[in-house]
């Protein structure tokens, strides 16, 4: 046991052991709290079940484990109260230090090593000086536990805001009908490749010739359009659409000045194909991609690598020095690959389910993180773990240069591992082959302005790969600037019957935060005008 210094009355004083209570449980909430109420209208309310219930569970495990050390409750508590303020201070002073560093003209190397350092001198420090101290800690403990928990109910508050601010939306769907019965309703993969862009944009921006790869698709009877592009330059807003089969101002009256994702969100995990398809009898199976909202619903097949990350978890340990102790084993960026790799290497292979099955996986590649090499390297990177796109990558430290050598990079591999994936799905089916849809959900992001549409090249954002394996389907079908609010109805008319007309193939920009706020840019030469600054 850890001798402790003792004057002739405690430390504290029976309020100050109350109050000890409450103190370490607010501070390893906080910063859970503190990150959902600032993203409550990007995040579902879900994301956060599991970090909380790790960060008290460890908060009360600790205050029992130091029972065996010191015998003082308050003394014990204030150990983990400051425990849990350094680490998830952790990732902050990090990035400050890089900032600070960076405007001094430092070279910034090794930063998380002495973070690191410092934060376990601080820490032993701080432990010894809580366990031997004679000052009396009740009012110190008093008042840290009332501010703590004032901000935890602010974060409570301001996220409680959030949700219950939501706006109800008028559920304007089409009704979709089909068939009676389908005799052998063929499997269906649907195969988004995040970011990946048109052969001519990665010829001419990217100077990199994608022509082998359309040529191997097309020679292995794809349909791959050479005008093609995405209906939105957000995945979130792209993919809805695509599944819903209408743009989103049909699909329900958003309000175009709400920065609630979460609206939408409903739309993509209870979208319209799924619905339609599940009446077929379809299994519907997901491929787990660490991407929030393409989780979808518990009733739908989810295939994991094993351990996976969402976008919040991500968010929330770069706050911490896990990243930085898991690197000596495997990083953020290793978890990336596994996920990518596996996704790869498990659609050729899916026996999960009875026929008919309708599979989709989104592949978060090319799209950053650039976390492969052309030959399948293992990259890793100086700064912490990011997956921000556009004008994102580069207020997180990238550059232009690197952008464009690791998005030409992980195509290139991508290129290489896409290629034994079509052909063990096409090998699996021999004569009853599947319907293969491979789609970039919008382009790359290297001259991409989150904030400004004049400030964006259109045509790299929404030119992207399209390629369609339509067995039995007439090659007119497939037009050459077809985009994908069209892709479903050409199938739901064709193999089920249905008698959907086709839209006008268009374009629409919105700023990060004004998803719904949308500016018609169909034709890059003549957009629709900006107004400016919707932030």
């Amino acid at each position: 046991m850890i001798p402790e210094s003792h004057t002739t009355s405690s430390s504290v004083t029976r309020a100050g052991q109350n109050s000890a209570i409450f103190l370490p449980f607010g501070i390893a909430v906080f910063p859970v709290l503190f990150l959902y109420a600032h993203n409550a209208d990007e995040m579902p309310l879900g994301d956060i079940v599991w970090p909380l219930g790790i960060v008290v569970c460890f908060a009360a495990i600790s205050l029992i484990i130091l029972r065996f050390f010191v015998r003082d409750f308050a003394k014990r508590a204030l150990v983990v109260s400051l425990f849990a303020l350094l680490f998830f201070s952790f990732g902050h002073v990090v990035s400050l230090s890089r900032s600070w560093g960076q405007q001094l003209g430092f070279a910034m190397g090794g930063t998380e090593s002495y973070v690191f350092a410092f934060w376990c001198i601080f820490l032993f420090a701080g432990t010894y000086l809580i366990i031997r101290t004679y000052r009396h800690l009740s009012k110190l403990i008093s008042i840290a536990s009332l501010v703590v928990w004032l901000m935890v109910g602010m974060q409570i508050v301001q996220g409680g805001y959030v949700l219950a601010s939501a706006v109800s939306i008028d559920d304007t769907r089409l009704d979709l009908i089909g068939r009676p019965a389908v005799n052998n309703p063929p499997d269906i993969y649907y195969v988004i490749v995040d970011g990946y862009g048109r052969q001519d944009i990665l010829q001419d921006l990217y100077d990199y010739d994608n022509g082998p790869f359309i040529r191997f698709l097309r020679q292995h009877g794809f349909l791959v359009p050479d005008s093609s592009r995405s209906n939105y330059c957000q995945t979130l807003l792209s993919l809805t659409s695509s599944l819903n089969l209408d743009y989103l101002s049909r699909l329900a009256r958003f309000d175009r000045f709400s920065k609630d994702r979460n609206q939408m969100a409903h739309y993509l995990k209870n979208n319209l194909l799924f619905d339609f398809l599940k009446n077929y009898g379809y299994d519907i199976i997901i491929l787990s991609s660490g991407y929030t909202w393409t989780e979808f619903n518990k009733e739908e097949r989810i295939l994991s690598p094993g351990m996976t990350l969402s976008e919040f978890d991500n968010i929330l340990l770069a706050t911490t020095p896990v990243p930085f102790v898991m690197s000596y084993n495997k990083s953020q960026y290793d978890l990336k690959r596994d996920q990518v790799t596996f996704m790869l290497n498990k659609l050729p292979r899916i026996t999960e389910g009875s026929a008919p099955r309708f599979v989709f996986a989104h592949i978060f590649a090319p799209h950053p993180p650039f976390v492969f090499g052309a030959h399948g390297e293992r990259l890793e990177h100086t700064r912490g773990y990011r997956i921000g796109d556009g004008s994102d990558f580069f207020k997180e430290g990238g550059s232009h240069a690197e952008y464009i050598n690791g998005y030409r990079d992980q195509v290139a591999y991508l290129n290489g591992q896409l290629e034994p994936m079509i052909t063990g799905i096409l090998d699996r089916y021999g004569d009853n082959p599947p319907i293969i849809i491979l789609q970039g959900d919008h382009g790359p992001g290297s001259e991409l302005d989150w904030y400004s549409l004049p400030n964006t090249n259109i045509r790299e954002r929404f030119s992207i790969l399209n390629a369609l394996y339509l067995p039995g389907v007439a090659d007119s079908l497939v037009y050459d600037k077809i985009t994908p609010v069209n892709t479903f109805r050409i199938i739901l008319n064709e193999y089920f019957g249905s008698d959907l007309p086709l839209l006008p193939d268009s374009c629409f920009y919105a700023i990060i935060t004004r998803p719904y706020y949308f500016f018609d840019v169909t034709d890059p030469d003549n957009p629709a005008e900006f107004p400016g600054d919707l932030r």
